[in-house]
């Protein structure tokens, strides 16, 4: 069971990479960040709920659409919404 802190770290930390990564580097290092967390036992439900909160989050701050949908293509990766080599789970 994920505690609600690494939850919120989580996100804390996804908010980071979204707003301070160029956005034609983000997309590759959220998918990183998305294949440690994963590698490192956190659960897949879990660490798309964080994704979407991250998401929500982007959208509300009004940032760039890029990096709204750098997170959304992470999330397909981890759903399967996509090619089956760049499935993340």
């Amino acid at each position: 069971m994920i505690r609600h802190e690494e939850n919120k770290i989580v996100v804390e930390e996804l908010l980071d990479l979204a707003l301070n990564t160029s956005v034609d580097r983000l997309m590759p290092k959220l998918r990183k960040y998305a294949r440690e967390r994963l590698d490192s036992g956190y659960p897949n439900d879990q660490l798309y709920a964080d994704f979407m909160a991250a998401s929500d989050q982007i959208s509300e701050r009004g940032v760039g659409e890029e990096r709204e949908d750098a997170i959304l293509d992470v999330m397909d990766f981890l759903t399967g919404w996509c090619a089956p080599g760049a499935r993340l789970y």
